[in-house]
C-alpha cells in the first residue's frame, strides 16, 4: 500500500508573511531604541544645562562676596532675551556676557537681589539664573518672580542659590 502525496507536502524555508512579520517586529524595535536614544539625549542636555546653571550662580555669588563694597553693582536683571542688557547693572553685565559667549544656557536670565541680613552690616544675597528648556513640563504653582515675568513657564528652568554676606 503506498500512500499518495496528494495530502500536504512538508513546508521547506519560510513564507513572504512569516518575513514581512519579523521584519515588522524588528522595524518597531529599532524606532523604540532611536526614540529612546534621542529622549536620552535630550535629559543629558537638561542636566548639563542645570549643572551649567549652578555653577554660573555659585560664580556670581562668590563675586559678590569677594568684593563687599561693589556688591551692589551685581543687584539687577540681566535678560538676554528681551533686549534689557543696557538697563543692567556694569559688573552684571560684564559677568553675563563672560558666560553667554560660552553659549552656556539658551536665552539666560538672571535675577540679583540683596536685602539687609539679620547681623548689622551684612546682606543676604539671591541669585535666581532661568533659561529655556525644550522640554515642556508642568509648571508649580508658585514661580520666583524672575522667573514669571518671561512667561511660557511650562518650558523655563530654574536655579536659585542664596548667600550670606557679611561686610
Amino acid at each position: 500500500m503506498s500512500q499518495s502525496h496528494h495530502g500536504l507536502r512538508q513546508q521547506r524555508g519560510l513564507s513572504l508573511i512569516e518575513v514581512l512579520v519579523a521584519m515588522l517586529v524588528f522595524s518597531i524595535g529599532l524606532l523604540g531604541t532611536a526614540q529612546l536614544l534621542a529622549q536620552q539625549q535630550r535629559l543629558g542636555q537638561e542636566s548639563s544645562h542645570r549643572a551649567m546653571a549652578t555653577i554660573m550662580a555659585e560664580d556670581l555669588l562668590e563675586r559678590a562676596k569677594l568684593d563687599p563694597e561693589r556688591r551692589q553693582h551685581f543687584v539687577g536683571t540681566f535678560d538676554t532675551g528681551a533686549g534689557q542688557q543696557d538697563a543692567a547693572p556694569a559688573a552684571l553685565r560684564q559677568w553675563m556676557t563672560a558666560w553667554t559667549g560660552r553659549s552656556a544656557l539658551p536665552a539666560p536670565k538672571v535675577c540679583v537681589s540683596a536685602s539687609s541680613g539679620d547681623i548689622p552690616d551684612s546682606v543676604d544675597v539671591q541669585v535666581t539664573l532661568v533659561w529655556y528648556s525644550r522640554i515642556g513640563l508642568t509648571a508649580p504653582a508658585q514661580l520666583p518672580t524672575c522667573v514669571s515675568e518671561r512667561g511660557d513657564d511650562n518650558h523655563q528652568r530654574w536655579v536659585m542659590l542664596s548667600a550670606w554676606v557679611g561686610a
